[in-house]
């Protein structure tokens, strides 16, 4: 599980794991930070946009995405290293963030997560009297 601080925006703890019928990996992914955001760009090469699902559920954000292989109908398969397999990661996120405002977008085989910080956790300038 990856843990998002105000410090650093998420750390993981999602490993490679494997089900009976499933394979899954830990996709690559960074985080970065802006005064008023984070984003979080994870590389999700073959899946399509219609199996990515993105949850955010108890201050978790669980992403997960499937990678099938795309075969000619008119070819034969006499080798295969891509298989069919999903991508898992969870990542714990800061009472920092707005969790209504969250988006995501798919392009290139990137997804990127917006997460914007809520006003009340954006730091503020006290005028002295």
């Amino acid at each position: 599980m990856t843990t998002c601080t105000p410090d650093s925006a998420c750390a993981t703890a999602s490993t490679n794991t494997t089900t009976q019928a499933q394979n899954f990996v830990k996709p690559r992914y960074s985080v970065n930070s802006a005064k008023d955001a984070y984003q979080v760009r994870v590389d999700l090469p073959g899946a399509a946009k219609d199996s990515v699902h993105v949850k955010l559920d108890q201050g978790i954000l669980t992403l997960s995405a499937q990678r099938k292989p795309v075969a000619q109908e008119a070819w034969k398969s006499l080798h295969r290293e891509l298989g069919s397999y999903g991508y898992k990661l969870q990542l714990k996120v800061t009472a920092k963030v707005d969790e209504a405002a969250l988006s995501a977008k798919l392009e290139d085989g990137v997804l990127t997560l917006n997460l914007p910080v809520k006003e009340a956790a954006k730091p503020r300038v006290i005028a002295v009297q």
